[in-house]
């Protein structure tokens, strides 16, 4: 991603129109444009040593050029003033020298130090001869430095300052008379002017140059921050949506999470009417189904707030390290939650809390998509379970009746028919028996007039008739208690899948299946006393059944919970949506 600098029209005029910049300059001064009283010229350590160094060594020119020009009155005539200035402006160029003032510095003391160098000096060279004087360099090196360091404002005061001493010392250390009263000549005004000015420009200037280059560096680490997040969430995005298979989808959002915040603690929820099933966690522990009463005090926090949440040392909640939490909403509707931790306090930064950000929104079309996927894959089931009863009965079942009537016409045309024709024959019938069996299960289906508590009742009878597991059914006596055919379908699928596993797996002696509605919501528990299994351990992955159930429940926005204790049963409940 590439984007334009533009530079500002400051930044032309400069670089392009110098009278331009020039007049610019001289109308700020007149404005009062350079009010940099509350600005600090701020100098890495190497930059300030440098330039202490070339202070020092502009102090000492001034000192030297002063010498030179001073030496034939201090080798003839013996001047004391003259030697009074030369011993002062030597004795403070070697004392900055050594201690040299911080620029920039916004304390008192600095600023004052600044102003008394430029006292003492234009003291000094008011003595010998005032701004006539040879040492009148050290001078104006003094007010330059103020003008630099603090801004054209206190630059002025020390030009005004070196100009009044510089002018009422001579009137002081001479008997008055009107011989005595110099005016101070254009040219050293001028000077002072210019040692004043010049310097607060180029700083006010560099100030200005350092802003843009501030402003320049913090947009390009934003561009850099940006792209990073860019390439992350376009990553989100190529994988999330790749599959509509919730199963594939968790597992991608599981990696995803754990690359891209190395998170140590992860869970994700879905929501229905304040229940929270956990779809993922690792290292959370948290119960399978939760009320919102019952979420972790972080994940309230995250519940409630309308943005990310960034706990950034979670000791306070009786966990270590640090987190990030948001909602996951669709259209405003609240679809789950994400919590993502780390052991270390402090360790998500404000780039990490906008990549979760952005990747809330993709996760959240992606699972309610899986979810949609889910009830369409549901729909089309029931029509393919249709077409296969219809088939079922109109090939093979036609083809076992054939032979069974075969069979039968063998074994009555012999006087004396054999055991295996016998045996063939029974075995034909309860074959038939069977697919008549298999077909009802299949052709069973909630419809008007015939509501879940009735189709239930029938699938629980036949169960109870092939199979030696006793089934106690209980369910609403009311038939106007009921939930939309659509989900008492799924719910029915869910039922004869559950008292499958019972018959196969579960090596059970005893089984008890409800269902019950209550405000518009339904629960239907099927609980077996089989030999069980630790939910720990996971669940194997050719395991389809189970994994048809929960596919069949997130189908209807239902929520299904598998408790199971090894030795003690296997009980399976699933919790409709009120709106369901």
């Amino acid at each position: 991603m590439t984007e334009r600098w533009v530079p500002s029209t400051d930044q032309l005029e400069v670089a392009e129109k110098p009278r331009v910049a020039l007049f610019a300059t001289l109308r700020a001064l007149r404005n009062g444009g350079f009010d940099d009283s509350d600005r600090a010229l701020e100098l890495s350590p190497t930059v300030a040593g440098s330039l202490a160094a070339v202070l020092a060594a502009m102090r000492w020119g001034a000192v030297m050029i002063g010498l030179a020009w001073a030496a034939q009155r201090l080798a003839f005539s013996g001047d004391l003033a003259i030697v009074a200035t030369l011993t002062t402006t030597i004795f403070l160029a070697s004392w900055r020298t050594v201690r040299p003032l911080k620029l920039g510095d916004g304390s008192a003391g600095q600023q004052t130090f600044a102003l008394a160098d430029v006292a003492i000096l234009a003291a000094a060279v008011g003595i010998d001869s005032g701004l006539a004087s040879p040492f009148v360099g050290s001078v104006l090196v003094a007010v330059a430095i103020v003008a630099f360091g603090w801004g054209l404002r206190l630059g002025l005061w020390a030009a005004l300052t070196a100009l009044v001493i510089s002018s009422v010392v001579p009137i002081l250390s001479a008997p008055l008379s009107a011989g005595d009263l110099a005016v101070p000549s254009p040219l050293g005004v001028m000077a002072l002017a210019a040692a004043a000015i010049f310097p607060g420009v180029a700083q006010f200037r560099l100030l200005h140059m350092e802003d843009g280059r501030r402003t320049l560096t913090t947009r390009m680490e934003s561009l850099v921050e940006t792209n990073k997040l860019l390439g992350a969430l376009n990553n989100v995005a190529r994988s999330l949506p790749s599959s509509l298979d919730l199963e594939d989808i968790l597992q991608a959002t599981r990696a995803e999470l754990r690359d891209s915040f190395n998170a140590e603690r992860l869970a994700l929820l879905s929501y229905e009417d304040n229940l929270w099933s956990v779809q993922i966690q690792d290292a959370f522990h948290l119960h399978p189904v939760l009320t919102s009463a019952q979420l972790p005090n972080p994940l309230v926090d995250a519940a409630a707030a309308t943005g990310i949440v960034r706990i950034d040392d979670l000791s306070r909640f009786g966990r270590q390290g640090s987190g990030l939490y948001i909602r996951l909403m669709v259209e405003g509707v609240d679809t789950g939650l994400v919590a993502v931790e780390h052991s270390s306090p402090n360790y998500y930064t404000s780039a990490d809390a906008e990549l979760l950000a952005g990747m809330a929104d993709m996760l959240a079309l992606s699972l309610a998509n899986a979810r949609s996927f889910l009830h369409l894959r549901s729909l089309a089931a029931a029509e393919e379970r249709i077409r296969i009863a219809r088939d079922l009965h109109d090939r093979l079942g036609q083809w076992l009746t054939y032979i069974s009537l075969e069979l039968e016409r063998i074994n009555t045309s012999q006087p004396e028919p054999s055991a295996e024709l016998k045996q063939l024959h029974g075995d034909t019938q309860g074959a038939i028996a069977e697919l008549r069996d298999t077909l009802v299960e299949l052709r069973a289906a909630v419809a008007p007039g015939r509501p879940l508590s009735v189709v239930l009742s029938e699938v629980v009878d036949r169960f109870s008739k092939r199979s030696d597991v006793e089934v106690n059914l209980t369910v609403p006596a009311d038939r106007d208690l009921h939930l939309a055919p659509i989900v008492e379908n799924e719910l029915l699928r869910i039922a004869q899948e559950a008292l499958t596993n019972v018959e196969k797996h579960a090596m059970a002696t005893h089984a008890d299946v409800s269902w019950s509605v209550e405000n518009g919501r339904g629960v239907l528990i099927v609980e077996d006393n089989g030999r069980g299994f630790d939910p720990s351990k996971g669940i194997r992955g050719n395991a389809y059944g189970l994994v048809g159930m929960r596919e069949r429940a997130a189908s209807v926005g239902a929520i299904l919970e598998l408790t199971s204790v090894p030795d003690r049963g296997t009980t399976v409940t699933v919790h409709t949506s009120p709106h369901a």
